[in-house]
């Protein structure tokens, strides 16, 4: 009998919590997030440049694709900076 190889783990950093995540990439349909403001869609697409998560507003009908690099850089900016990003008005 082979032993089972323990999930790996995240620490955050801010509070030293540890978190497993999944091995098999999760589910596969889309996720949907909203509040009284808002809702968007995301999920995990395959591209020829590899995966990426998806996020689309279907009230503004915008899409937007992010690999691992540029949400890596999302995890570590200060609370000001998205704070400046929701200021943005969506335009045509």
């Amino acid at each position: 009998m082979s032993e089972a190889v323990p999930a790996p783990r995240a620490e955050n950093p801010d509070d030293g919590e540890v978190l497993p995540y999944p091995r098999d990439g999760g589910n596969e349909g889309p996720i949907v997030v909203a509040n009284e403001f808002v809702d968007v869609v995301v999920r995990r697409v395959e591209t020829r440049n590899g995966v990426r998560l998806e996020i689309w507003s279907p009230r503004h009908n915008t899409c937007v694709r992010f690999d691992a690099v540029a949400l890596d850089c999302l995890s570590y900016q200060e609370p000001e900076f998205i704070t400046s990003l929701l200021a943005r008005k969506p335009g045509p």
